[in-house]
């Protein structure tokens, strides 16, 4: 067990070592590790067939690895299954609501299969604290999107699970049913030991969220810590520079002093971005450099998740290193 300890000695929620998973010819994970901290929000990001899902399978006992090992809060999530499921809370990507059901038989259902003592009272209090007390005896048909994953989510965390997975929580939502289901998670967080393990496309929502993340490319762990030291690792500022034609430039502004990497966007013959120390320092150095090919517009930004993301699995790109 001592491979499953913190670095400041505590127990962690999720443990995965070598976790791979097969369907037929696809290799949908190809090996990856995971250490998620108790009580952390961790983020699981990666474009589509990347194993974000199958990774939360794994770990939900949805699904078998067939390689590796994994556990949650110490449990084997193949020999102790019926263990791991008493532990965890899960919604899933897809809506799982019975259409014709009220929110109140929702969760009353929910609180009978987990055996529950005190069930009327709990099914109230999550309804009231999920915000849906008003609406507790309306069929779900009638629901938002947004109040549906806020029910989706009082289920989940009903029978007081310890670690939640979420898979892509809010997709599909407009921007205040999304912000809605962040206030709720951050008061779930907040009330208890909670674990909280999602799985998102939106780097918003892993910067505002999360404590730490995993991005996931082809069935690998190709980043991982916090969303501020991924940033820093870009090691400067991101200019972007749109030109009538590329040519060589890439070779001329990877001579500019301070210069990391020049990485030109694949679906775009004549855009190209430059990771630089001190950006606005070095402006006029890349404009300069850049000018035979025809400077058409040209922005400056802080290093974002989003950049950290296009390096690491923007498949869209391609690097450039010093014209290679």
């Amino acid at each position: 067990m001592d491979a499953e300890r913190t670095s400041n000695g505590g127990d962690l929620a999720v443990f995965a070592s070598g976790l791979g998973k097969h369907f037929g010819s696809v290799v949908a994970l190809d090996g990856i590790d995971l250490r998620v901290p108790r009580g952390a929000c961790f983020g699981v990001l990666g474009p589509n067939g990347a194993g974000k899902t199958t990774t939360v399978a794994i770990l939900a006992t949805l699904l078998r690895p067939d390689s590796g090992t994994a556990r949650v809060l110490g449990l084997d999530v193949e020999s102790q299954r019926s263990d791991v499921r008493r532990e965890i809370g899960i919604v899933f990507q897809e809506p799982s609501l019975d259409r014709e059901l009220t929110a109140r038989e929702h969760l009353d259902l929910h609180a009978r299969l987990y055996h529950l003592d005190r069930r009327l009272e709990r099914v109230r209090r999550a309804l009231d604290e999920a915000g849906l007390g008003p609406d507790a005896d309306r069929p779900v048909r009638g629901f938002s999107g947004g109040m549906k994953r806020r029910l989706e989510l009082a289920r989940g965390m009903l029978h007081r699970p310890r670690v939640l997975f979420l898979d892509e929580p809010t997709l599909g939502l407009d921007v205040a049913a999304r912000a809605a289901v962040w206030e709720r998670l951050r008061e779930l967080r907040a009330s208890g030991d909670l674990t909280v393990l999602l799985t998102t496309h939106s780097m918003e929502e892993a910067d505002a969220l999360c404590d730490s993340l995993a991005i996931l490319d082809r069935g690998r762990v190709v980043a991982s810590g916090s969303s501020e030291a991924l940033k820093r690792e870009l090691g400067g500022d991101i200019v972007t520079l749109e030109l009538e034609r590329i040519a060589t430039v890439e070779e001329t502004l990877g001579l500019v002093a301070g210069v990391r990497s020049v990485v030109r966007e694949a679906d775009s013959r004549a855009r190209v971005r430059v990771t630089v120390e001190d950006g606005s320092r070095r402006l006029v150095s890349l404009l300069d450099a850049a000018r035979p090919c025809g400077v058409v517009e040209v922005s400056l930004e802080r290093p974002t998740l989003e950049h950290v993301f296009r390096k690491h699995a923007g498949r869209a790109f391609e690097r450039h290193e010093g014209g290679a």
